[in-house]
């Protein structure tokens, strides 16, 4: 196995990528404690990946190693192959976005994975209506038995990373979370950078 291509994500910013049927893609953490959004498309633009569908394909809250993952209409996009950080992911909450900023207290413009989504989506000709729901890898929000989520930092260790299969060829987006108010770390002490590679 090669790899085909292998890309930075600088802290707070997003990237695409294509990812052909077959191929791996590796999403690494290479600092620790940094989650990840990803989204994804068809390389035709049909169709793209939601999270509360690939909940109800697997019936989980949360990913674990074989599950799918999979549109917004069902279709196979994604299998999820190796998982080497202690396990929290999340597929529950959106993206960050300059709204939900301003509801927390922020003051002025604050990069989001929305914002850092749209600007690397468009450049693969991906323009969306509205920001799809992501999976947010590394994110360590668990749920009790009351419903009630918490809001924790990521508990991944420098090159911790998750390993999915594609299903079809894709485009898909992946951000460095842009979360970091002082009440909210869920990104540890300050955002850092992912690493994204396509294996073929």
């Amino acid at each position: 196995m090669a790899t085909i291509e292998s890309v930075v994500v600088p802290p707070q910013s997003g990237v695409a990528v294509r990812v052909p049927e077959g191929a791996a893609l590796r999403i690494t953490d290479r600092e620790g404690q940094q989650v990840s959004d990803m989204f994804a498309v068809f390389s035709d633009l049909s169709d793209f990946l939601s999270a509360r569908t690939s909940r109800a394909a697997s019936w989980r809250l949360f990913p674990k190693v074989g599950d799918p993952f999979v549109s917004v209409n069902y279709r196979p996009m994604f299998l999820f192959e190796e998982d080497n950080t202690p396990g929290a992911h999340d597929l529950l909450a959106p993206p960050c976005s300059a709204e939900m900023y301003e509801l927390l207290g922020s003051a002025g413009y604050h990069p989001s994975c929305s914002d850092n989504f749209r600007a690397a989506a468009h450049s693969v000709g991906w323009n969306p209506e509205v920001v799809p729901d992501p999976v947010d890898w590394f994110q360590n929000t668990p749920v009790d038995g009351a419903g009630q989520i918490s809001v924790r930092t990521a508990l991944t260790r420098p090159g911790d990373s998750v390993t999915l299969r594609a299903l079809a060829d894709m485009f898909v987006v992946v951000t460095a979370c842009s979360m970091d108010l002082p009440d909210k770390k869920i990104n540890g002490d300050s955002c850092t950078s992912i690493g994204v590679e396509v294996i073929a």
